[in-house]
Order: C-alpha cells, then structure tokens, then sequence
C-alpha cells in the first residue's frame, strides 16, 4: 500500500500533450495514447458524480492508461452552462465518443441528462459493450423523467428494478436488497484486500492492500457474480491497524459476466464494480492498480496485465476532500487538464462552495479529518472559519 495523502503536491515530468487550437475549451477531454498494450483500444470516461470527484479520479486513470499503455481515452465530464466542469446532474456533452468505445469507465451518481445523451449511454448497453464501475454508479440516475425514468436507482418496476445501477453492476442505493453506508466518511476509513478465493484473479495482480479514504459502503454482490474484494472498516482516517471490531468485513466489489440493458435483453458481457474510487483513494498506487487491471481484465486484455505495469502519476494530482456542494475546484474547462503535466485539479482554482456560510457546518468533519487543510482554509476564510469565527 503506497498512500500520501498529507503530500500537496506529486508530480513527474511528462511531455506536453498535443491539442487542437480549434477545439473549444469545453470539448471531451482526449488523451491520445502512442505506443503501448492499449494502442488502438479507446477507453470512455464518464465522470459526473455530486460528491466522491469523479472528475478528478477519471481524468488520472485516463492519463496513466494513456500516457504509459498506449489507450485512446476520452473523459466526458458533467458541465454547466459557462463549459465548466460541474460535476453531478450536469449534462454530459460528448457522449457520441461511446459509439467507438471498446470499455466505458462509469463514475456516477444521480444523473438527470437530456434523453438525447441518455440515448447513446443506452445504445452502448445495448450492443453489449464491457464496463467498469466506481463507487456510487450503483445509483447513477435520480429524477429522470420521460422514457428513460426507469434508469433511475430507486425504480421499483418489475421490467428493470433498482434501474440502471441494478441492471448493469447488481446493486442499487438499498438498505436491503443493495447499498448502504457503513464505515463513516471522513471519521473512518477502509482497508481493502482481496478475498482469499480470488487472489489469483487477473485483477488482482500486482495488487497489495489498498487504503481507502471514502467510508465504506455495505454491499451485496449479485447471484452469480465473482467476488473480488472486501473491506475493513479502521476507526482512523489514515491508514493503520486500528480496525473497528463491531463491523466484520463487507464485500467492495466483484466481476460478472452479464447484464441487462434498458431494452430488457440479457448481454453477455465482462462488468467489474468496485465500491471505492473516491479521488484521495487513489492516492493509494494499488488502488490505481486495482482499476487499472480492471480495464485491462474488462477488455479481455488479461494475458497483458503484469504486476509490474507502470502506474505512476502523469503530471500531478492534487485531489480535493469528497462532499457534496463544497471543497470542489471551481471554474475549471475541461482543456486545463489536457497537457500530461496539467494539474488534476488545478490549484490557482478555489475551493468551490466555501465561502457560503451554510457549508460551515457541513465540511467541519473534512476539514478536522484533514488538519493542513483545515489550516488554509482558516487562512482563506477566517470570518467563516478561523479562530474567531462564530
């Protein structure tokens, strides 16, 4: 396990990479792969969750598989109106990248898309494409409306029940038939590792202890599905063997061979879930190998994976603590993050949200989990946050 989380800044040196000065700032972000294991294979990417960045750990995953494995990756994020990134029920431009996808990389939560990218999100499901899941696209639709309703994670219908997240990775946000919270975000963390019985599997190659920052999910893997890993809630933030003996290890993610897309049809098809993916989690150099290998394995590339793949940082990743409506990067395009020495996320953008003093209450347990943070933000902000603040 190799995690750092009290480090500002990792980098290494990287060659700029080469874009289109016609391309708005707004574009699907490209990372063009050169020689490598992944040469001709592209990857999408789509990053557009409320709370755990996924337009943080998608952007560092799509560099790594590009960058020393040769991948075409496209990474679709949520944007608002200005094309800026904004992750969560934010439309998702660029979703036609999926009609030459070989994998989709899927990091979600409560998506409200127009049907027109819902579309092409179906058709790739529809053709039985291969995918890889992270954290909360178990529930990655919420309140959407018309023909596509049923996508949505609390969809009660016999025709496709728990939608999308259900269908496609076998759980759904459900306290008895999927997820729920059991380790508590930001006052615990997760030690994961691989279930005896699959510590062969190609996925798990190379791959030690992982070390979580998000909290642990409780989930249950679906009949028929491949175990892979389970998880240790620890009583500390950081990483250590302060386990929490009241609750005994819970499964973090499996494979399958099948789903069922929206039209009702079973798909044979490779699926990988894992029930982590926060961006500090992938601070960890296992964690980044765990869906690295999950990629290849999705792919039918497992005779490709090693243990020794290269899965070091390209640029550098300065991720932000996960919560909702706060302690994002703020006002950042899409083309800022398109040079292999780029920043994930850039560091002269503030800290979204942290200026409304309804957000006080909500991130103090961030910031106490994180006492350098904590101290710049005080620095920032001293009348919401400082020592004199009320």
């Amino acid at each position: 396990m190799k995690t750092w989380l009290s480090l500002i800044l990792l980098s290494v040196v990287a060659i700029p990479l080469s874009t289109s000065a016609a391309e708005p700032d707004n574009a699907p972000l490209v990372y063009e792969g050169g020689e490598g294991i992944g040469k001709g294979k592209h990857i999408v990417f789509v990053a557009n969750d409320h709370e755990y960045r996924s337009e943080q750990t998608c952007p560092l995953l799509a560099k790594i598989l590009a960058k020393h494995h040769g991948f075409r990756c496209t990474v679709l994020f949520g944007i608002d109106e200005d094309g800026e990134i904004k992750a969560g029920d934010s439309p998702v431009p660029g979703m036609e990248a999926l009609k030459d996808a070989d994998l989709l990389f899927f990091f979600t939560r409560f998506m409200k898309l127009p049907d027109e990218q819902v579309d092409l999100l179906v058709d790739y499901f529809e053709r039985g494409g291969p995918v890889v899941g992270a954290r909360t696209s178990t529930h990655c639709f919420n309140g959407q409306k018309g023909k596509w309703a049923k996508l949505n994670f609390n969809y009660e219908g016999e025709d496709y029940l728990g939608g999308l997240g259900e269908q496609i990775f076998g759980n759904t946000w459900h306290s008895t038939r999927g997820q729920s919270h059991y380790g508590g975000n930001h006052s615990s963390s997760s030690r994961i590792t691989a279930v005896e019985s699959a510590s062969d599997h190609p996925i798990m190659t190379g791959v030690g202890t992982m070390h979580g920052y998000s909290g642990a999910y409780s989930s249950r893997p679906p009949a028929g599905s491949i175990p892979l890993v389970e998880v240790q809630v620890l009583n500390t933030f950081e990483p250590s063997d302060d386990v929490n003996t009241d609750k005994p290890k819970v499964s973090a993610g499996w494979t399958r061979d099948h789903y069922v897309a929206p039209s009702g049809e079973k798909k044979d098809a490779r699926v990988a879930y894992f029930s982590y993916g926060a961006s500090e989690d992938l601070l960890d150099e296992d964690t980044r190998r765990c869906f690295a290998n999950a990629c290849l394995w999705a792919l039918g590339m497992e005779d490709q994976i090693t243990g020794d793949l290269d899965m070091s940082i390209v640029g550098s990743f300065v991720p932000t603590p996960f919560t909702t409506g706060a302690l994002y990067r703020d006002n950042v395009r899409p083309s800022e993050l398109a040079s292999w020495d780029s920043e994930i996320m850039p560091t002269d953008h503030v800290l979204g949200g942290m200026d409304k003093p309804k957000m006080v209450r909500k991130v103090q347990s961030a910031l106490k989990a994180r006492p350098k943070l904590r101290e710049q933000v005080a620095k920032d902000y001293p009348k919401l946050y400082g020592e004199d603040a009320k």
